[in-house]
């Protein structure tokens, strides 16, 4: 994530990346409540993998926040396989 403006650029992607994906997160809550559980699941993958730009992004600077940054990335991802079980339970109950 560099840029020719440095640090200050560097710090705006970053937070433009992470604001993104509370968004993915908050309507993956929002998908969850409606029972789109795969819908959620994307969501949150999307939100997953932003947690990993950012812990590769930090990795050189700061190794205890992108190792924070990679734990985000592992329970999104439990979480996105929990969805996905949710949304197979859900399609085998209605097929019942």
């Amino acid at each position: 994530m560099s840029h020719s403006l440095g640090p200050l650029a560097n710090n705006l992607a970053a937070y433009a990346i992470y604001s993104t994906a509370q968004t993915e997160m908050r309507h993956a809550y929002k998908l969850i409540e409606v029972g789109d559980y795969l819908g959620a699941a994307a969501e949150i993958d999307s939100a997953a993998r932003a947690a990993e730009v950012l812990a590769r992004a930090t990795s050189e600077l700061d190794a205890e926040r992108s190792e924070r940054w990679l734990r985000v990335v592992a329970a999104r991802r439990r979480f996105a396989e929990q969805a996905r079980v949710r949304a197979s339970d859900t399609a085998l109950a209605l097929a019942a």
